[in-house]
């Protein structure tokens, strides 16, 4: 069906889509620095609340693997304006929870209706804009989806500081009702044709299973000790057990909904990889920086947002470097330009002191920020430039639903690993602080043992702060190397190739002997 709007329309669609795409991002971060306050208000802990940020990406994972069928089954502009209606409602939901157990329930199914959200905004923009508009709209659409979760934690700590952490969803209320209004209104009479198509409702059901037994384990394995837990001995066997079956079952069906045939091509199963390491230590960084400011150096939630809103200078001021950038040296070297730019702001942060300031730690963030140019185009590039035509948008699911996932695995993995490194650098200063050491202060009133143990604190959760910066730089240099490796592969080996494939193949044709029947009159066979 051939889209024909006027160009009034096609401005008032590209700012609904661009908000509805920026409304559904920014809920991945704005309770970041809003979790103090929700665990508080809740009765919960501050751990505990991290499971609003996880749940959501659980939900959202799921929806986004199940958006192709559900396309085809409701239509491309219903299913568009029905998630963010129903995105909409549950934000409400979410604002009215009385208690942790309904609030994070409602975020996983406020996850899982925003999931067709992002890749049919950017199937619209495709169909809709015109092809000397289009480069450019994409760059804008692509910028708000890596600035978005900068602005989250500086209006979630705004909005929690000054009023209530309720309104961090609340404000989701008008910005959906406009945007499904407006949208509906410009594309109902453009809807796609319907299709009964198969289910694979097995296939979904293990997804979902995998992806719920994984979160799970990840958030209370550092709660319940891990594998001397039985139940997380129980989830891990079924993560493992889900994931298995769904292999088996994708690979042998013959109408998968997750086509993971595709990682036969090299150039896709690399970007998934980079994709998954990479996605998880940006996501992580974004929810354990604001963390670590409000829980032990006295920022309050304002101030940790401002701390790291530095993130969304450089997208918005050096978007439109990167198309002449991949243009001039391709997206391989493109995406190495940019895990050398992440490597060196994680080895920046693997530095601080507990005397850091707010300008280095913004230096830091902006640094992350300039990387995050050269990161999230080269990589659909990458992943998109072998795939078949008719397969694109299979490809593009599992890209989603990958970048979707590992956002709450890496959530659940920096903070444990901060956790666990913080208790464990706690114990080696408090085994210094004996009546031995002349350094260890003579305190012996309870007020001032208590001031000497946040001070503990204090420095355990910095040391933390810097072993996981520095695992999180070299994870970027092993990246960077992978990459590398490929890199040489097509510039050197697969050049070596291909003419001596060119030499065998005119060898074999100057030798060929043609038979008696090929053979024309008094013509000899080649010597």
């Amino acid at each position: 069906m051939t889209i024909d709007l006027t160009n009034i329309e096609k401005k008032v669609l590209f700012l609904c889509l661009s908000l509805a795409t920026f409304m559904i991002i920014l809920d991945y971060s704005i309770a970041n620095v809003s979790i103090p306050y929700i665990a508080g208000n809740l009765g919960a802990s501050v751990d505990q609340g991290t499971y609003v940020i996880t749940s959501f990406a659980v939900g959202n994972a799921i929806g986004l693997s199940m958006t192709g069928w559900l396309t085809k089954r409701v239509g491309e502009i219903k299913l568009y304006v029905l998630s963010i209606s129903l995105f909409t409602l549950i934000s409400w939901l979410c604002g009215a929870s009385v208690n942790l157990t309904m609030l994070v329930i409602c975020r996983c199914l406020q996850g899982f209706v925003a999931g067709p959200i992002i890749p049919l905004s950017q199937s619209l923009l495709i169909s809709t804009g015109s092809p000397a508009t289009r480069s450019r709209d994409l760059a804008i659409w692509t910028t708000i989806i890596v600035t978005a979760p900068v602005a989250g934690p500086v209006l979630g700590g705004y909005l929690s500081d000054w009023y209530s952490w309720t309104w961090i969803f609340y404000i989701n209320i008008p910005i959906g009702v406009f945007c499904a209004f407006v949208i509906w209104a410009i594309m109902r009479r453009y809807e796609t044709a319907i299709e009964k198509v198969a289910t694979d409702i097995p296939g979904m059901i293990l997804l979902a299973l995998g992806v719920l037994c994984l979160q799970v384990l990840l958030d209370k394995g550092q709660q319940w000790d891990w594998m001397n837990s039985n139940v997380i001995r129980m989830l891990g066997i079924g993560t493992i057990v889900c994931f298995t079956l769904l292999l088996i079952r994708e690979l042998t069906h013959k109408n998968p909904f997750l086509d993971l045939r595709l990682f036969a091509f090299p150039s896709f199963s690399l970007s998934i990889v980079s994709l998954a390491v990479s996605y998880a230590i940006y996501f992580g960084t974004i929810v354990l920086v604001p963390l670590w400011l409000q829980q032990y150096m006295g920022y309050n939630a304002v101030w940790a947002g401002i701390a790291v809103c530095s993130l969304g200078i450089g997208p918005v001021l050096f978007s439109m470097i990167t198309p002449k950038m991949i243009k001039r040296i391709g997206n391989l070297r493109t995406l190495m330009f940019g895990f050398s730019l992440f490597a060196a702001a994680c080895f920046y942060g693997a530095l601080f002191t507990t005397e850091v300031d707010l300008q280095h730690l913004s230096l830091s963030r902006f640094v992350f920020g300039v990387a995050i140019v050269f990161y999230i185009n080269p990589l659909i590039g990458m992943s998109v430039e072998d795939i078949p035509a008719a397969s694109l948008p299979s490809a593009a699911g599992i890209f989603h639903f990958v970048r979707a996932m590992v956002g709450g695995i890496g959530t659940s993995v920096f903070t444990t690993l901060w956790e666990r490194r913080t208790i464990f650098h706690h114990e080696r200063i408090g085994s210094m602080l004996t009546s031995f050491n002349p350094s260890t202060p003579k305190v012996t009133d309870e007020r001032s043992i208590a001031l000497l143990n946040n001070a503990m604190d204090q420095q355990a959760a910095m040391l933390s702060i810097n072993d996981t910066f520095y695992l999180m730089g070299w994870l970027f240099i092993g990246l960077i190397v992978l990459l590398g490796s490929r890199f040489v592969y097509d510039r050197y080996v697969r050049s070596l190739r291909e003419p001596a494939a060119d030499l065998r193949s005119s060898l074999s044709q100057e030798s060929y002997v043609p038979s008696a029947q090929e053979r024309k009159p008094n013509q000899e066979p080649n010597a």
